[in-house]
C-alpha cells in the first residue's frame, strides 16, 4: 500500500501560521458539503483543502485577497476578501459546471473531437514535465485510515495499539521541499504527527510521479505516446475558467484492470496541459481514486492539491485510506527556452497547416517556436531531453541516476504540542480525527505509566523463549536471536528426526556494517547423533565475507531444490523421500562484493569438503501407508550413471562468479543508491574447479548465462533466462560434483518461478559433459479466465511458460505451462504438460505462492 501511495504523489505545502484569515464551509445548491475542495490566492499560489465535511480554515496575514474556490465538476467562483486580525467565517456555495458542446457533430463519418485535444497533448507531456527547472515550495499532508474489518486473531493486540474498526488513524505532517530538473528533491520534515506513534516520521516517501510521465507505479497514463493502445477517448463539452476554455476528456479503458485507469481528464485548449483530472485504477483486488487540481504558477499550471484513496481488503482486512495534500510554491525557476506560446498541429485534422509546418526547417521552428506538428514536437522535446543530459554529463554528474533525494528531520519534528498543530494546520479535523487524537494520548499515557513501572521487554529472557524464540536488543545496537525448535523440527530417511537449535548475535555499526555469528545444533535420533556448524560473517550493503565450518547433511545438489520442511512432509505424508543426501565434514570460506561501478557484482568462495555416503534407515514408515508406493533409496538415479554412489574422498573446490547489469539505473536517497529493476538483459558467468593438490577431484566447469524481463504494457510482461556450458576437464569427479538443476517433483512448489522447472526430476538428468537450459515465463492480465473483467478486477493473472533441457543424455526435455496467480491474493496454481524429446510424456498440476518464501534450515 505504501509503495501505490508514494507512486501517486505529485507536490505538496502548507501555509503557514498567521494572525487571521477566512474560515467556513463549501457545499452545493443543496447544502450537501463538497469534501476536499480547494481554495487558492489568486497570483500567489497559496492555497488549502477543505476537510472530510467541507469545512476549511485559511490563516492569512491582514489585506485584501482574491480567492479561489474550486471542485471538480463545480464552477470555479473567485471572491474579493479583505483581512483583519481575526477570523472572518466566509460559507462557500458552489454551482455545478454546466458544459458546452457548441456545434461539434460525432458520427460514423467523423473522429470524436477528444482524440485531436488528446493527440496534442500528449505531443506536449514531456515539454509541461521540463518547463520548470526548480521550485522551492511547503507542504501540508495528512492521511487517515479507516479499518472496517480486522481479523478476529489480531484483534484484540491491534486494540491495545489504539486500532479499532471504526476508528480513524491520522498522520500530518509538514515539510519543506526543495526541486531540481530532472528529478532532485531536498525534503526538510519540519514536523510530524502520528495517532498511532508520534515518535517516528511520517511514513509518506516523497516520490515524484506525474500524469505526464509515460507511466505511474506500472500504470500506463492517459498522457503517454501508446495510450491509444490502451484507451478510447470521448469529448463531453468544455467549459470556461480564468479565461481558459477547459475540455472535459473520459478516459474509457479498453480493457478495464489493473496498470489502466478510468475516469475524467480535463485539457486546457491550446496549452494542451492538465488543468484537474479524476481517475481510478486497481490493483490486486482494491481500489484506487486520485484527484488533481491545478492552477496557473507563473503562467505554468502546477498541481496545488492532490486527494488520494485506497478502499478494499486484504488478507482479511478491510478499509479505507485517504491521503490529502496541500501545496505552496514559494520560488520557481522557469525555463526561458520552453515558451508556452507554441501551437500544436495535429496532422490528422490540420492537414494542409501541419504539412507546411513539416517541410520548415526543424532548427529554425525550434528558434522561433511558433508552430509545430505533434510529430516535430515530441521530436523537439525528445532532442531537449538530450541536450540536458549532455550538459548534466558535462558537469561531471551521472546520468543513470533517475531520481536524487536527500530528507533531513528536524529535531524538534515529533515535538510539537497541540497548541502548534491547530495554529498550523490548514484542514480542520474532522470529529473522527480528533477522536482518534484523543483515544491515542490516552493510550500513550497507560504506556509510558508501564516503562516507569517495568524494565523494557526487549532484554527480558523468559523461560518460554526457548521454545517459541525471541530476539533481544540492547545499547549500541547489539541483538541476540533464540531460533523456535519447533519451527526446525525436520525428518528425513538417512536421520530420522531431526531437532534443530540455533541462535544468532548480531552487532551492527555506522550505516550499514555488521557482524554476526551463529550456532547451531542439531540432534538427529535416527542415527542417535549430533552435528552442526557454526557461522559468522562480516560486511555491508557491498561486500560480505563469511567463514562456516561443522559437520551435516547436505543435499546433492547444494542449491537445495526442495527444502527441509518440504521434504519431511513429502516423506511422512505421501512416502516420497524426495531430498538425496550424504554427509560432509567442511570448512568454507566466502567473499562477495556487490555493485562494482554499478554494474559488476562478483562471488568467491573455497570450501573443503570431507565426503561420505550415507544410506536410508532400516523400518522407515510414513503416516499414511500408500499400497503402490515405497521410499527409494538414498542413491538417487541418473541418466549418465549407473551408480552414483560413490567411496569416502575429500574435495576441495574454488568457485568464481561475476554477474553484469550494464544498463542499471539507480535513485539516490540520503547519499545511498537504490537500483531499480533494469528492462536490459543482465549477464552471468560462473567457473568452478576441483583442486587435485588438497582433495580427490579434479575438474573445471565453465558457465554463461542470460536473463531479461520485457514489459509488453501494463502487468504484461515477457522474461527470459538462457544459462549454458560444461566441464572443459573431468579427470576425477563424484556425482555432487556433477551439474544439477533445479527440479521440482512436489506438488507444493517453492522458488523462483522463472528459473525453476516445474516437473523435472531432481537428479536424472544431472550431467558431468555440456547442457543448455532455457526458461520463458509470459505473464499477463488478459487472456483466458483474465477475458472476463470479475476475475480480472481481483487481481488475478495468468502465465503461460516454456521450460526446456539438453544435455548429451537427456535430449530435448521440455514443459510447457499454463499458471493462474495471485488466488485468494497470494496462490498460484499450474498446470504443466512434461515432454521428452517433443513427444508428451505426462500432465501434472502444481501449487504455490506467489511470494519468496524463505527455505527453512
Amino acid at each position: 500500500m505504501r509503495f501505490l501511495l508514494c507512486s501517486f504523489l505529485l507536490f505538496f505545502v502548507i501555509s503557514t501560521s498567521k494572525a487571521g484569515g477566512i474560515k467556513g464551509r463549501i457545499s452545493n445548491k443543496t447544502g450537501d458539503a463538497l469534501p476536499y475542495a480547494g481554495i487558492v490566492v489568486k497570483a500567489s499560489g497559496d492555497g488549502t483543502i477543505a476537510n472530510d465535511e467541507g469545512l476549511y480554515e485559511f490563516a492569512l496575514p491582514a489585506g485584501t485577497y482574491e480567492i479561489i474556490f474550486q471542485y471538480l465538476g463545480f464552477k470555479t467562483l473567485t471572491k474579493s476578501v479583505v483581512v483583519g486580525n481575526e477570523f472572518q467565517e466566509l460559507n462557500i456555495v458552489l454551482e455545478e459546471q454546466a458544459l458546452n458542446l457548441n456545434e461539434v457533430k460525432v458520427d460514423n463519418k467523423r473522429e470524436d473531437p477528444a482524440y485531436t485535444i488528446m493527440r496534442k497533448a500528449i505531443a506536449k507531456a514531456r515539454f509541461h514535465q521540463l518547463q520548470v527547472r526548480a521550485y522551492t515550495a511547503k507542504v501540508y499532508s495528512r492521511s487517515t485510515a479507516l479499518p472496517t474489518k480486522i481479523p478476529y486473531l489480531v484483534e484484540r493486540r491491534l486494540k491495545k495499539e489504539g486500532v479499532q474498526e471504526g476508528k480513524a488513524i491520522i498522520n500530518e505532517s509538514v515539510a519543506e521541499i526543495q526541486y531540481r530538473r530532472p528529478n532532485n528533491f531536498k525534503q526538510h520534515i519540519i514536523s510530524t504527527r502520528n495517532s498511532l506513534d508520534n515518535s517516528i516520521p511520517s511514513p509518506n516517501e516523497y516520490i515524484l510521479a506525474s500524469l505526464y510521465s509515460p507511466e505511474i507505479a506500472g500504470t500506463i497514463s492517459p498522457l503517454s505516446p501508446k495510450s491509444f493502445s490502451y484507451y478510447k477517448f470521448e469529448y463531453e463539452g468544455y467549459f470556461e475558467d480564468r479565461g481558459q476554455i477547459i475540455n472535459k476528456i473520459k478516459v474509457i479503458p479498453r480493457a478495464y484492470g489493473e496498470g489502466i485507469f478510468r475516469g475524467s481528464l480535463y485539457i486546457i485548449d491550446e496549452r494542451w496541459a492538465i488543468h484537474s483530472y479524476d481517475l481510478e485504477t486497481t490493483t490486486s483486488g482494491l481500489d484506487i481514486s486520485a484527484k488533481q487540481i491545478f492552477n496557473p504558477i507563473q503562467d505554468v499550471w502546477l498541481p496545488v492539491n492532490q486527494q488520494f484513496r485506497i478502499k478494499g481488503s486484504y488478507l482479511g482486512f478491510a478499509g479505507e485510506f485517504k491521503y490529502l495534500v496541500s501545496l505552496t510554491y514559494q520560488k520557481m525557476d522557469v525555463d526561458p527556452g520552453l515558451k508556452e506560446e507554441i501551437v500544436v498541429k495535429d496532422p490528422k485534422v490540420d492537414a494542409e497547416v501541419s504539412e507546411n509546418v513539416r517541410k520548415k526547417n526543424l532548427e529554425k521552428m525550434i528558434k522561433d517556436q511558433k508552430a509545430f506538428s505533434t510529430k516535430n514536437l515530441r521530436k523537439f522535446t525528445k532532442e531537449y531531453d538530450k541536450g540536458l543530459k549532455k550538459e548534466r554529463k558535462n558537469k561531471g554528474e551521472d546520468t543513470r541516476i533517475v531520481r536524487e533525494d536527500s530528507i533531513v528531520v528536524d529535531t524538534m519534528a515529533n515535538k510539537r504540542d497541540t497548541t502548534y498543530w491547530a495554529n498550523l494546520r490548514p484542514i480542520p479535523l474532522t470529529n473522527s480525527e480528533e477522536q482518534s487524537y484523543a483515544m491515542q494520548d490516552s493510550i500513550r499515557v497507560i504506556k509510558e505509566a508501564q516503562k516507569i513501572n517495568s524494565r523494557p521487554d526487549s532484554t527480558n529472557f523468559k523461560i518460554q523463549h526457548i521454545l517459541v524464540g525471541n530476539t533481544y536488543s540492547f545499547k549500541n545496537r547489539n541483538f541476540l536471536r533464540i531460533e523456535s525448535p519447533f519451527l526446525a523440527f525436520y525428518y528425513n530417511t538417512v536421520e530420522g528426526y531431526a531437532l534443530n537449535l540455533a541462535a544468532e548475535y548480531q552487532k551492527r555499526w555506522g550505516k550499514s556494517s555488521y557482524f554476526t555469528i551463529r550456532p547451531y545444533a542439531r540432534y538427529t535420533f535416527g542415527r542417535d547423533k549430533f552435528n552442526g556448524n557454526i557461522q559468522a560473517n562480516v560486511g555491508n550493503k557491498n561486500s560480505n565475507f563469511l567463514i562456516t565450518a561443522g559437520e551435516m547433511v547436505n543435499q546433492n545438489n547444494r542449491d537445495n531444490p526442495i527444502t527441509p520442511f518440504g521434504n519431511t512432509v513429502s516423506t511422512l505424508i505421501f512416502e516420497r523421500n524426495r531430498a538425496k543426501l550424504y554427509q560432509s565434514k567442511f570448512l568454507k570460506t566466502e567473499y562477495s562484493i556487490r555493485n562494482i561501478s554499478d554494474v559488476l557484482s562478483f562471488n568467491t568462495s573455497l570450501e573443503y569438503e570431507q565426503r561420505q555416503e550415507v544410506f536410508d534407515m532400516e523400518n522407515i514408515k510414513s503416516f499414511i501407508d500408500w499400497p503402490k508406493r515405497s521410499f527409494h533409496p538414498n542413491r538417487p538415479l541418473n541418466d549418465e550413471l549407473e551408480s552414483t554412489g560413490f567411496p569416502d574422498h575429500d574435495a576441495l573446490v574454488f568457485q568464481i562468479s561475476a554477474d553484469i547489469r550494464p544498463w542499471r539505473r539507480y535513485l539516490v536517497r540520503n547519499g545511498e543508491k537504490r537500483y531499480l529493476r533494469s528492462k536490459k538483459p543482465a549477464f552471468s558467468i560462473l567457473y568452478k574447479t576441483g583442486l587435485r593438490f588438497a582433495g580427490d577431484v579434479d575438474y573445471d566447469f565453465l558457465q554463461g548465462g542470460i536473463r531479461q524481463s520485457i514489459d509488453l504494457g501494463p502487468r504484461n510482461t515477457v522474461s527470459y533466462s538462457v544459462k549454458g556450458g560444461g566441464f572443459l576437464s573431468k579427470k576425477e569427479m563424484y556425482f555432487p560434483d556433477f551439474r544439477h538443476f533445479m527440479g521440482n517433483e512436489s506438488f507444493f512448489r517453492l522458488g523462483d518461478p522463472l528459473t525453476q522447472f516445474r516437473s523435472l526430476p531432481y537428479y536424472e538428468h544431472s550431467t558431468q559433459q555440456w547442457f543448455v537450459e532455457g526458461h520463458a515465463l509470459w505473464s499477463m492480465q488478459r487472456f483466458l479466465i483474465t477475458q472476463f473483467p470479475v476475475f480480472r478486477l481481483r487481481g488475478l493473472k495468468e502465465t503461460v511458460q516454456v521450460h526446456y533441457l539438453f544435455s548429451p543424455t537427456s535430449r530435448h526435455y521440455g514443459e510447457l505451462v499454463y499458471g493462474l496467480d495471485h488466488i485468494l491474493r497470494f496462490f498460484r496454481i499450474e498446470t504443466v504438460a512434461q515432454f521428452d524429446s517433443y513427444k508428451i510424456n505426462k500432465i501434472e498440476f502444481r501449487l504455490g505462492t506467489t511470494f519468496s518464501i524463505a527455505d527453512l534450515r
